[in-house]
């Protein structure tokens, strides 16, 4: 009897359900049950709402659904290039399908690629300013992480940004799981601690996602750049919250 990832349609049943079939068929590069929420996405991709004066070039990794993709999409300015990265054929498929029909995706089409690749192998063709992950971090090996973060640092911009979510309650999850999904997220947060110690970094939490996570703002030393959370007439302004 086929599966039932296996019958999902996205043209039949969205993009939600089509998340949560690929969760049940493969969870661990999936990584959750739902797609982003609105709250998170906004959190996310609030680098990319800054007023540089210059084009801005983003590249999203993990774009799944295009829950992520569509918050870009509607903060882009009239010159910015997005170019969206997932490994997953089947959601990469359904991507590609949304940019025709989706009226935040179809009126800046012409300024967004997709690739079904995984990040690590994707050729570098260029830098990004803003660079937006909505990777399941947690559910991969030290190693697995370490080689995307080092993919993620090579092809950003000094000066730009690295945006990531994290999961809370990481302790509780392990007292549920095995053993091997407690290493997997100790030696994942191990590696991101120490790539983290390279960058400028802000974290604000979101409580309303499926589930609730820590929204990340790395900033690569180099090029100044204006902080989007920070009152030029008061430098002392507190990070926002979502």
């Amino acid at each position: 009897m086929m599966n039932f990832a296996a019958r999902i349609s996205p043209a039949r049943f969205g993009g939600h359900a089509l998340f949560a079939a690929e969760a049940g068929r493969d969870l661990r590069t999936t990584g959750a049950i739902a797609p982003s929420s609105s709250r998170l996405a906004r959190a996310l991709t609030g680098e990319i709402a800054r007023s540089t004066g210059t084009a801005l070039s983003i590249l999203e990794v993990g774009a799944g659904t295009g829950a992520l993709s569509r918050a870009i999409a509607a903060r882009i300015g009239p010159d910015d290039t997005l170019t969206c990265v997932e490994r997953n054929p089947r959601l990469a498929a359904y991507l590609r399908a949304e940019i025709g029909v989706d009226p935040a995706l179809r009126a800046r089409a012409e300024r967004i690629v997709i690739h079904q690749a995984d990040i690590v192998d994707l050729p570098v063709a260029e830098q990004y300013d803003v660079i937006v992950v909505g990777l399941p971090f947690a559910n991969f090996t030290e190693n697995e992480t370490r080689a995307i973060c080092g993919t993620l640092d090579g092809v950003l911009k000094p000066g730009g940004c690295i945006t990531y979510f994290s999961y809370l309650g990481g302790a509780a999850v392990d007292r549920l799981a095995g053993d091997r999904h407690r290493r997997h997220r100790r030696g994942s947060a191990r590696a991101l601690a120490e790539f983290r110690a390279g960058f400028r970094q802000d974290r604000v939490k979101v409580w309303t996602n499926l589930p609730p996570a820590f929204a990340w703002t790395l900033t690569k030393p180099g090029a100044a750049q204006p902080d989007p959370h920070v009152d030029p007439g008061n430098p002392h302004t507190e990070p926002t919250t979502a």
